[in-house]
């Protein structure tokens, strides 16, 4: 279905987005109310992803926050959106995911999880093998916006990833995000990296059955240029200290090694990830041993 506004109604939200970022109160106050009826109309929320997704000619913060009070829309009323409401709005959502402004990719993400956490990720099947897809893109703000989206569905929907009732979809989605611990982009090589995070701590059996590949792509990207993905890596490795500290020990000396050269860091935040390490490293009892040698430094 591809529905189109009114041109009339289209004018009215755009004039309560631009209100609504008024400092005014009592103008607030205004813009409160109006929120309030117009949510007695179902089409209003057509509206709002109207002009996220496809009013280009709208500044940023304009359309930005037309997606940011869709969210808390959908957050208090999706499941009585009208279906054909709820269809428009999740195929905007992923149709405009490579928008050109990182800034409305964000708040499509955002939009994308809070509809999947509204128990929805059951309900929109073709969700997660659309993002994995759109990770295969040509285009860069394409392939960037699905890693973002995916990266918040992650965070939020786990232990549901890693569960029968979605079939599984993990033991696709850890090889792919894998793949990209290479890409040419810092912001892609970080993304994946902090998606594959999110699986350590509950030992995802598809991450297990990949744990080699993976400390060996973490190693590889140990010195890399982007503080971000060397704060991401800091990270991996505190939680593999914890749940897989098997899998480390071969290696022990020269990850403490990196760690020492971490603390380090010039980037504050990387350097105080890397500090969680010797907090860890000192509740396990291989500690003294592994260590001892070290101390000096």
């Amino acid at each position: 279905m591809d529905w189109q506004p009114d041109e009339q109604g289209l004018q009215q939200v755009l004039q309560l987005l631009k209100d609504s970022q008024s400092p005014n109160t009592a103008t607030q106050r205004v813009v409160q109310d109006k929120l309030k009826q117009l949510n007695q109309f179902p089409d209003f929320n057509n509206y709002l992803i109207f002009v996220l997704t496809r009013l280009k000619s709208e500044d940023e913060p304009t359309r930005s926050l037309s997606g940011l009070i869709l969210k808390n829309n959908v957050k208090a009323h999706f499941q009585s959106f009208p279906p054909p409401v709820a269809e428009f709005i999740k195929q905007e959502c992923l149709n405009h995911l490579g928008d050109n402004s990182s800034l409305i990719r964000a708040t499509i993400g955002i939009l994308i999880t809070t509809i999947a956490s509204k128990g929805e990720l059951q309900m929109w099947p073709e969700l997660l093998p659309q993002l994995c897809n759109l990770l295969n893109s040509e285009d860069y703000n394409t392939c960037e916006g699905a890693f973002g989206a995916l990266q918040k569905i992650c965070e939020d929907s786990s232990e549901l990833l890693d569960s029968d009732a979605l079939n599984r979809p993990l033991n696709v989605m850890i090889p792919k995000f894998l793949q990209f611990f290479k890409h040419c982009s810092p912001k892609i090589r970080s993304h994946a990296i902090a998606c594959v995070n999110q699986f350590i701590m509950d030992r995802a059996q598809a991450l297990m059955e990949n744990i080699d590949t993976f400390i060996e792509h973490l190693f590889a990207l140990a010195v890399d240029e982007d503080p971000e993905v060397r704060k991401n890596v800091c990270r991996a490795l505190v939680m593999l200290l914890e749940v897989r500290i098997d899998r480390l020990l071969p290696h022990m000396y020269s990850i403490i090694q990196y760690m020492l050269q971490r603390t380090q860091d010039s980037d504050e935040n990387v350097a105080l990830e890397a500090c969680e390490f010797w907090l860890t490293l000192a509740e396990q009892p291989i500690c003294k041993d592994v260590l001892t040698a070290h101390l000096v430094q």
